[in-house]
């Protein structure tokens, strides 16, 4: 019986996708992003609208959403080729250590500080507003690599600039997220009333140094397609297949643990995605045919989880905090790193847009925090779409 229903919500969710695809197409022509469409198309079909897709198919589909983070991930470890950056090397690092610190670090103590102004974190005791303010301060440090490659593809550019863009895009998505895994566990400690202690700290490093191993380990089986004169569909399917089993391999020892040693031992799916790409990208033969295929799956990857996303969402609580979200949309969203004189008043410019990484972060938030999870991935995905409104045309 249940999987006679979650094959009825998959093919329902499947036709919603399809239009979806079709009505974003509709939002570039006016020169919106295709994201934005999925998203709207997807709350439009969700239960707080249509109902075309119900919050129980939602939880059911959930799988869904982790195959796609896995490609997410996949990409922006592609995008690490270490001779394409290395040029720039120095400008990045500047740029990404300036703009990783000065954005978490404002960005929490603002959150902390206007807390009582967030309708779901005016009434939580203290230590939850800390928790919350880091995790919010984290996603704010997330950027967009895919809209940064459409916008530099769309617009022919090469050079310095568009090289160093580029780089601290993507280092940014792989720092967060190491930066993220720390702050969740440290929310997590926060929120329980755990206590963090030497204990804590090292069990937290045991996690990261895990989750880098396996990540390369997985730079090494993800070779393994690539060894064998098989189709290109076939290949696909097994970079898909590689991703998940990250996610389901996570969730087992998560659970394994926690059964035996009564603390849940969590390593990170998407941080060990990023490192098995970046393994693969310049350590293997095989950079350019994993891009190729990425390129070809990623479109159908998107449709998907911006679209399932969207259906997550209650308009409700959208309306509800939209305010709240311009007005942290327009305090982080604009910030300058040093870099030459000629790119002081433009250098922040290609920064603003987020999407898949954000929107991934958000989605574990809301899943482990239920109790205001959902309220809080509703601001996050409200100031995603307003710097996805801005974010491309300013670049």
């Amino acid at each position: 019986m249940a999987t006679n229903t979650l094959v009825v919500f998959l093919i329902g969710f499947l036709v919603v996708a399809i239009s979806a695809n079709e009505i974003s197409k509709v939002f570039q022509k006016i020169k919106f992003p295709l994201i934005t469409g999925l998203i709207i198309t997807g709350i439009v079909a969700g239960s707080s609208v249509l109902n075309f897709i119900p919050q129980e198919a939602v939880d059911k589909l959930h799988f869904l959403n982790e195959i796609a983070l896995a490609i997410i991930a996949f990409s922006a470890g592609s995008e690490l080729y270490l001779d394409d950056l290395r040029s720039r090397i120095n400008s990045i690092k500047w740029m990404t250590i300036g703009q990783l610190v000065i954005t978490f670090v404002l960005s929490s103590l603002v959150i902390y500080f206007i807390a009582d102004a967030i309708p779901f974190m005016a009434d939580l005791p203290s230590m939850s507003k800390i928790a919350i303010s880091i995790l919010f301060g984290t996603i704010f440090v997330a950027r967009s690599p895919s809209s940064a490659i459409a916008v530099i593809n769309e617009m022919r550019a090469n050079g310095p600039f568009t090289k160093t863009v580029m780089g601290v895009t993507v280092v940014k998505d792989v720092l967060v997220i190491i930066l993220f895994a720390i702050c969740f566990s440290v929310a997590k400690a926060f929120i329980n009333g755990d206590t963090i202690g030497f204990l804590f700290l090292g069990i937290l490093a045991l996690e990261l140094l895990a989750s880098f191993g396996i990540g390369y380990l997985l730079g090494k089986l993800l070779q393994v397609p690539f060894a064998f004169k098989i189709p290109k569909l076939a290949k696909e399917l097994l970079i898909i297949i590689i991703g998940y089993s990250i996610y389901l391999f996570a969730h087992f020892v998560e659970i394994q643990s926690l059964e035996m040693f009564n603390h849940g031992f969590v390593i990170e799916p998407l941080l060990i995605c990023i490192i098995g790409s970046f393994v693969l990208t310049n350590y293997s033969k095989h950079r350019i045919e994993f891009s190729e295929l990425l390129e070809e799956i990623s479109p159908i990857i998107y449709i998907i989880f911006f679209t399932l996303t969207g259906a997550s969402l209650s308009l409700q609580v959208l309306m509800s905090v939209f305010g709240i979200a311009m007005i942290l949309g327009g305090l982080f969203g604009v910030y300058a790193a040093k870099d030459p004189k000629e790119y002081l008043f433009i250098a922040w410019m290609p920064y603003l847009t987020q999407a898949g990484v954000a929107l991934g972060l958000a989605t574990l938030i809301a899943n482990e925090f239920p109790a205001w999870g959902s309220q809080f991935e509703t601001i996050i995905i409200a100031i995603i779409v307003i710097n996805q409104l801005v974010g491309p045309p300013l670049f």
